[in-house]
């Protein structure tokens, strides 16, 4: 029962996680006090898909239901559980590859957007309305 539990707890952090390195970025890009915590997430999920390696969240969580007698699903983490649901083959090995530069691409453009921001706050001219 506790390796169930601790099974469940990872895949609830990992997809907070998730979720916070995607609707994050806006938020930390108008919000400078939240971005310290979002390049908190963002630096090890770069570093690890950059090295090519397997998230060490997802290796755990299959481990934790290996462990609760489960066999774990095949796959990463994002296709299981945000992919699947809605399309049901899941991701491809290109698939997933589309999806990082998409995902890094969105992330890049928020934080030269924060980035460009804050040069202009500092040259003390007015600050342009956030898009909506």
């Amino acid at each position: 029962m506790a390796a169930w539990s601790l099974a469940i707890a990872m895949a609830l952090v990992h997809g907070i996680g998730v979720v916070f390195l995607v609707a994050g970025a806006p938020l930390a890009a108008r919000r400078p006090r939240l971005m310290r915590w979002y390049l908190l997430v963002l630096a090890p999920t770069a570093a690890i898909n950059l090295a090519g390696q397997p998230c060490p969240l997802t290796v755990w969580e299959k481990n934790f239901w290996r462990l609760a007698g489960e066999t774990p699903y095949r796959g990463g983490f994002v296709s299981r559980y945000f992919v699947e649901p809605f399309h049901a083959p899941g991701l491809r090995p290109g698939d997933e590859t589309v999806l990082l530069i998409a995902v890094v691409v969105w992330c890049l453009l928020w934080l030269l957007y924060a980035a460009v921001r804050r040069l202009r706050l500092r040259r003390g001219s007015t600050p342009q309305p956030t898009p909506a």
